[in-house]
């Protein structure tokens, strides 16, 4: 009796058992979960992903059919049987939303994918092969990055492969500042496929196996204990157990492998290669930027940045060790020829100080007059006690002064920008050098900001101010410094003894058109050049004063003219920007106001 009833019970803890088994291994056709969380790759925007340079030079997308976008299970589940694959391809209603996404809201990014893969497929397949892995793994770059090695999700990976830093520095690959090697079409493909490798090993399950890299073999092996850990057990027999993101990884993943080789029966047709695009690396063991090699090879620096992106900011640091740069074939060959030019070419540009003393400075030098300034205004204040009016001063206490520099030997254009505390491109932009190499005996343009003399501002009474035009000031404060150039000179004093004179008629002719508006009064050199033009120089209106404007981030000379309401000429014209529309953050703009002097149409000549 005893012996029957442990029969029985055996029998039936085996019928539980055997169906436990049934179910469970019937999860992967029929599990449905609406939870679900899909791979941040269809986040993907085409917009950006377009702007690849292989995408843009290389092929041509195919076009959209728009039919048959998407099929029903039945067919879904037949081709997916029939691909001609290691890993299994099962199918159920999660990997069928999978697929109707691709197939319908993500239809071009397939398109661009399906092009993207023209070109980094056929590493993906050359590394997985070397390891011998199963080729269909070619398309989990797909549902990680949407195959664009520039890509970085939220929580930090990048790459084709979506390496974490740490991950990708324990196979061996270099993260810092200048080269992030999980960026690296080849070299990253090649450490996806060892890791691979490793996690198949230790679980000996393939659908395991793409699990852990998506979310680590300790959430795998937690989701195991969890689902009872003894006996051989898959990705769908731990599907509750796993994280939500991972129980879309496998699905996501089967539904890549689908629309990568069915797409045409559903209106997607292949994109069109318009050129070919053969590479080839040569060993960089110096420190280079990409301009240098685009300079000297005549090839577009954005082939250079798509060819190599693991190169975060344009520089190959191959004096720290040997690195790999891929080329196009026909130009690896003219890069070992030329490597001395691209090395050499706009070097003191792109150098790097090895060895700085201190009180070594880049920024312009701030001389000390002792005070002078401060005292001037103190002195000044008095003149508004009585009454107790706002000191009005001249609105420009800088000047632009342009310096002619000549070359002497031995100096280039970083030693010169280092002298007048200017950066090197300014310099070459001055000058409209295309290079950066000077000789001796050439002259350069320099502009530099000098502080006005507080003796060359006037300061009164707010109501008795003369306000005095940006022209002007300019033209004092050249004036001023021929003067002191001429000190004591028989020149100067005839210069002052016309001033005086030019002075006096100024103001009675501007007291018939304007009261308490003296006419701010010109220096020097610049008034015994005009005293026989003096009668047609005269102001017709009160003069505005100018606004000193620092440009900001997203400013143009249109939007700061309309906001002044002034125009794009005048501000040119103001600021000697001849034809010029460049504009740096943080430059200071005068601005000539909209009611600004009306002078005589006959300009003075300078």
């Amino acid at each position: 009796m005893r012996k029957a009833l442990v029969t029985t019970i055996l029998g039936f803890g085996m019928a539980l058992s055997a169906s436990a088994v049934s179910s469970i291994l019937e999860i992967k056709y029929s599990i449905t979960d609406d939870n679900i969380i899909a791979p941040e790759s269809f986040e993907t925007q085409t917009r950006l992903l377009e702007e690849n340079f292989y995408l843009k030079n290389y092929v041509v997308p195919g076009i959209d059919m728009g039919a048959n976008m998407t099929a029903s299970p039945a067919e879904y589940e037949s081709r997916l049987a029939k691909l001609p694959t290691e890993i299994e391809l099962p199918y159920n209603s999660i990997v069928g939303k999978f697929i109707d996404m691709y197939l319908t809201k993500r239809r071009s990014l397939v398109a661009d994918m399906l092009a993207l893969h023209n070109y980094y497929g056929r590493m993906f397949v050359e590394e997985l092969l070397k390891e011998g892995m199963p080729t269909e793994l070619q398309y989990l770059p797909v549902i990680e990055s949407a195959i664009n090695p520039n890509a970085v999700s939220r929580a930090g990976a990048a790459g084709l492969w979506q390496f974490m830093a740490p991950t990708a520095q324990g196979l061996g690959m270099e993260v810092n500042s200048l080269v992030d090697e999980r960026r690296d079409p080849r070299l990253s493909s090649r450490n996806a496929a060892r890791y691979l490798k490793q996690l198949y090993g230790i679980y000996n399950d393939w659908s395991l196996a793409i699990a852990a890299y998506n979310c680590g073999p300790g959430n795998v092996n937690k989701a195991l204990r969890r689902a009872g850990g003894e006996g051989k057990k898959d990705f769908w027999e731990i599907y509750n157990y796993l994280p939500q993101e991972t129980r879309g990884y496998v699905p996501a993943f089967i539904a890549a492998n689908y629309v990568m080789n069915y797409y045409g029966k559903h209106g997607i047709t292949p994109t069109v290669v318009k050129r070919h695009l053969t590479t080839d690396t040569v060993v960089v063991n110096k420190y280079i930027h990409f301009n240098q090699i685009a300079a000297v090879l005549n090839i577009p620096v954005d082939e250079i940045r798509m060819l190599n992106p693991q190169f975060r900011k344009d520089i190959i640091p191959g004096d720290y060790r040997p690195y790999t740069l891929t080329l196009p074939t026909q130009q690896c060959l003219s890069y070992v020829m030329s490597e001395k030019r691209i090395v050499d070419y706009d070097a003191p540009l792109y150098a790097r100080r090895t060895n700085v003393e201190p009180g070594e400075s880049e920024t312009p030098i701030i001389h000390n007059d002792n005070g002078a300034a401060n005292i001037a205004n103190a002195s000044q204040q008095t003149v508004n006690a009585e009454n107790n009016n706002e000191i009005a001063q001249a609105q420009i206490p800088e000047r632009i002064v342009r310096k002619t520099h000549v070359v002497t030997r031995g100096e280039n254009i970083r030693d010169i920008a280092r002298q007048y505390g200017v950066s090197a491109t300014d310099i070459k932009r001055w000058n409209k050098l295309r290079r950066g190499k000077v000789k001796e005996g050439d002259n350069l343009v320099i502009e530099v900001i000098e502080r006005m003399s507080p003796d060359n501002i006037k300061v009164v009474a707010a109501p008795e101010v003369a306000q005095v035009s940006a022209q002007e000031l300019r033209e004092s404060s050249s004036s001023s410094t021929t003067a002191t150039m001429a000190n004591n000179t028989q020149e100067d004093t005839k210069a002052t003894s016309t001033n005086a004179t030019l002075q006096k008629d100024a103001a009675s002719a501007t007291s018939t058109h304007t009261s308490n508006a003296p006419v701010a009064k010109t220096q020097s050199k610049q008034a015994s050049k005009t005293q026989n033009k003096s009668t047609t120089q005269k102001a017709t209106t009160t003069k505005a004063s100018p606004t000193i404007y620092k440009v900001k981030k997203g400013d143009t000379l249109e939007k700061i003219a309309r906001r002044y309401g002034t125009t794009v000429a005048a501000i040119q014209s103001a600021n000697r920007m001849g034809g010029s529309t460049r504009l740096d953050i943080g430059d200071k703009l005068t601005i000539p106001q909209k009611s600004a002097t009306k002078k005589s149409t006959k300009r003075r000549r300078r």
